[in-house]
């Protein structure tokens, strides 16, 4: 209950999503600040904040918890057969791309389950998934970011992704292989503030020499590819997202060190063996194939 609050904030949230009243779990808490004899959690607003004795006691729950997912996937896996409904939560490229195949396959190859999609970034994704509102996510990682390093989840690699060049067609730094210095001055299509997708422009353009001057922000790769036909900027887009292209845009790779996302597959932790999430996990293997 203390890492649920500790993932949600608030004591209202916490409840409605293990399903007691609010009153029931300021009593469980209480009672755990009682037995532990130290002050657990602080009033922050109108939620609350964890103090530093919980959050080491919450980071010690990731062991516990795996442990019981373990055990359930044990006993799951006793049955023989997939079945019930799983939840793939996925990046919208992989949304786009992986998901549909690997839906596919696991429906043709297990009838009793179902799988249902949710979009959503990786920022989005990891919790929802150490929360049980996802039972398998597809998450990446750049090379300029931190590792996903979480006990509470383990990482299935799926793919190498490149990132490349998007240029208006006629314009006059295209070449087999662009150098990112030549695109100073340039207009640049962006993802949204605090996302990967805005990260890796600002990092390898301050990389180059230079701050990007930044045009537009968007997420979404079909109105990045068409921003950059309508000669609205330049961007950087992973091939996974070229299916499609709109006439107009010239693709090519960075010169020099290549820029590539790790595409993964997240399991929670002890949850691997599940034999829904391993017969999903497999099916995205299959389609990143």
């Amino acid at each position: 209950m203390l890492r649920e609050v500790a993932a949600r904030g608030t004591i209202a949230a916490t409840a409605e999503a293990l399903g007691y009243t609010p009153s029931a779990v300021s009593q469980q808490l209480i009672a755990l600040e009682r037995e532990a004899g130290l002050t657990l959690l602080e009033r922050d607003g109108r939620g609350v904040r964890l103090t530093e004795p919980a959050e080491r006691l919450v980071r010690r729950t990731e062991a516990v918890l795996a442990e019981l997912e373990a055990a359930e996937a044990e006993l799951a896996a006793g049955s023989g057969e997939v079945r019930g409904t799983l939840t793939l939560a996925s990046f919208p490229t992989a949304a786009a791309t992986l998901a549909p195949a690997a839906m596919a396959a696991f429906s043709a190859q297990h009838p009793r389950a179902d799988v249902v999609l949710s979009e959503l970034e990786p920022e989005q994704a990891l919790p929802a998934l150490k929360r049980r509102e996802a039972d398998v996510a597809v998450v990446h990682e750049y090379d300029f970011s931190p590792r996903i390093e979480d006990a509470g989840v383990e990482l299935h690699p799926l793919l190498d992704d490149d990132l490349l060049v998007a240029l208006p067609d006629g314009h006059p730094a295209a070449r087999a292989s662009i150098d990112l210095a030549a695109l100073e001055g340039e207009r640049w299509v962006a993802g949204y503030l605090d996302t990967a997708c805005h990260r890796v422009v600002v990092t390898t353009c301050r990389a180059a020499g230079y701050e990007p001057r930044i045009a537009a922000r968007t997420n979404d790769f079909r109105v990045v590819l068409a921003l950059v036909a309508a000669g609205q900027g330049v961007a950087l887009v992973p091939r996974l997202a070229l299916e499609g292209a709109p006439r107009g845009v010239v693709i090519a790779p960075v010169a020099g060190r290549p820029l590539r996302r790790r595409i993964h597959a997240a399991t929670r932790a002890g949850g691997s063996a599940h034999p829904g999430a391993a017969a999903l996990v497999e099916a995205l293997r299959e389609a990143a194939g």
